[in-house]
């Protein structure tokens, strides 16, 4: 099958799962749901997408359906789960970061995990975060768990 492109489609993200690594975003311009997969939004810098977010992307409708096979802006990011004045800093752990699938995880002295997406460490041109590395972190909690959004100290 011949891939077919769309070019620069505003759409809204339904759902994206950081964790899980893709989501799904709809458009007025394409009927069914566009897969979105968390390379396409590393790759264009973004560091968070959220539910009901409005994004410029090109899309491909191949064998396997339609995906975002580019991001080319961020048009409108709308209220996240916690508010700002939630979050908080606090020093971890690094337990283990995979540079390929784009995230990994830092530990509390709770012991609970913080994710941490390689765009925060591309803000700081970092490309990983050795395991056993202590790091101050600047993080809040979302329906998922802690998510770390800055890097206070990396020493």
């Amino acid at each position: 099958m011949i891939e077919e492109k769309f070019a620069k489609v505003v759409g809204k993200v339904k759902w994206f799962n950081q964790f899980k690594g893709y989501g799904f975003v709809e458009s007025e311009n394409i009927r069914g749901d566009i897969f979105l997969h968390f390379s396409a939004v590393n790759k264009s810098g973004i560091a968070r997408l959220g539910n009901n977010d409005i994004i410029l992307c090109d899309v491909i409708n191949s064998d396997k359906g339609y995906q975002v096979s580019e991001i080319i802006e961020l048009l409108q990011a709308n209220k996240r789960e916690v508010e700002e004045d939630e979050s908080r800093q606090v020093e971890a752990v690094m337990r283990w970061f995979n540079p390929l699938k784009g995230f990994g995880f830092a530990q509390l002295s709770s012991g609970e995990d913080v994710f941490i997406h390689s765009s925060l460490l591309r803000k700081y041109k970092l490309t990983s975060i050795e395991s056993g590395q202590k790091i101050k972190l600047e993080i809040h909690r979302t329906s998922l768990g802690y998510e770390a959004i800055d890097i206070v100290v990396y020493t």
